[in-house]
């Protein structure tokens, strides 16, 4: 007799990718995200879509009961993520664990106390009156000496980040400072269990307009895995160590930070399923939510996969340059090997949806054996979807 596989509730901005990791690991995905894409609703069920999931909570609280995860960004949001644990069972960070990790204070400080490398925060008045002190009308930069960026304390994706010049932040928003660190963006992705964490790998993150993200500081995508050299690996690994010890950290969690030196600064952790899931899961052949689940207390049947490939595997939002309508996207890359399970292409929105400037279109994906063909064949996937919405 075949027994049907056990849901999954997922919930978060965008939960494709979460989706299709959780069909990998054995479960059937129940979908509550913000775009509802066309390939989303071929591998989930989606059971609500709205701009504001705050809309949908009582449609996600009158689901019957099952476990559930969140995506991005809901961990800005303990509150919400308490009330969906009211009746669903949460396998993932609850939000005594959040208001830790999420605090950049507390990581600056928990960092430093375990003799780890930290980068400086302050609050935006502390450096504001230290430039009012200094007499300059010139900056912060300049008044300071120093590079600092303004930061909000529940963004995500990098939205909202810049440099900061002495201008104070938007009133209606809580925003802080953090020391400014030169080097190569990148994430390192971990499974926190009770005794210690493990590192499934690191990756390359794409930041910024050169890779066609609309702000500075804006995510674009990943490549991985990245080798790194055994000291860097080493403090990667102290700094998950820490932080899983001090916060009670389960399951998988991501440190994104800047390396400079071979030193990993950390930046911000992400303590839920991140963006370089699927990158590591398609490059490592890992069925990693189903090590999540169990990590997190929930047993499944899924037998660890064991790491038979050695591609670097390449994911790259493409944002729209300009307000537009959605045009057919599913069938650009059927000549590229494009499959269910190892798509070029996903995310793809609805024909005819409008899509404005600056929000993402799709995500393209790439295969190849080093990092600097897989960021080639990226740039060129997405200049191809580009020129797709400006077909007639």
């Amino acid at each position: 007799m075949t027994t049907s596989p056990p849901s999954l509730l997922i919930v978060g901005a965008s939960t494709r990718a979460a989706a299709a990791s959780a069909r990998r690991a054995g479960f059937h995905p129940v979908c509550a995200d913000r775009f509802g894409d066309e390939d989303l609703r071929r591998i989930a069920s989606v059971v609500a879509v709205d701009n504001d999931l705050h809309r949908t909570l009582e449609t996600i609280k009158g689901l019957p009961p099952m476990p559930w995860i969140y995506t991005g960004s809901l961990e800005n949001d303990p509150k919400f993520i308490a009330s969906v644990s009211e009746q669903h069972l949460l396998l993932g960070n609850p939000r005594e664990v959040l208001r830790k990790v999420r605090d950049p204070f507390w990581l600056e400080r928990t960092l430093r106390a375990n003799d780890l490398p930290a980068l400086r925060v302050r609050s935006v008045r502390s450096l504001d009156a230290l430039v009012r002190a200094s007499g300059r009308s010139d900056g912060g930069v300049q008044a300071t000496g120093e590079c600092w960026l303004l930061k909000p304390t529940y963004g995500g994706g990098g939205c909202r980040i810049a440099a900061w010049t002495g201008q104070l932040p938007p009133t209606n928003e809580r925003f802080y400072l953090q020391e400014h660190q030169l080097g190569t963006p990148m994430s390192a992705l971990f499974i926190g269990r009770s005794d210690a964490s493990e590192l499934i790998g690191v990756c390359e993150q794409l930041i910024g307009p050169a890779f066609g993200a609309p702000t500075e500081f804006g995510y674009a995508g990943s490549i991985g895995p990245i080798a790194v050299n055994d000291r860097t690996r080493e403090l990667l690994q102290r700094l998950a160590d820490t932080l899983t010890r001090e916060s009670q950290l389960r399951g998988l969690f991501g440190i994104d930070f800047i390396l400079a030196d071979n030193i990993p600064w950390l930046v911000e952790l992400n303590p839920r399923y991140t963006a370089s899931v699927e990158v590591l899961e398609r490059a490592l052949g890992h069925a990693l939510l189903a090590e999540h689940a169990t990590a997190c207390g929930y047993r499944t049947e899924t037998v660890r996969e064991r790491p038979t490939l050695h591609s670097i595997i390449g994911k790259q939002i493409v944002y729209a340059t300009r307000d537009l309508t959605a045009p057919h996207l599913e069938s650009l890359f059927e000549s590229d090997g494009h499959t269910p399970e190892a798509p070029l292409i996903a995310d793809i929105p609805t024909p005819r949806s409008c899509i404005a400037a600056g929000w993402p279109i799709c995500t393209v994906f790439a295969e190849t054996d080093n990092s600097e063909g897989c960021r080639r064949l990226l740039a060129s996937r997405n200049q191809a979807v580009l020129l797709e919405t400006k077909k007639p």
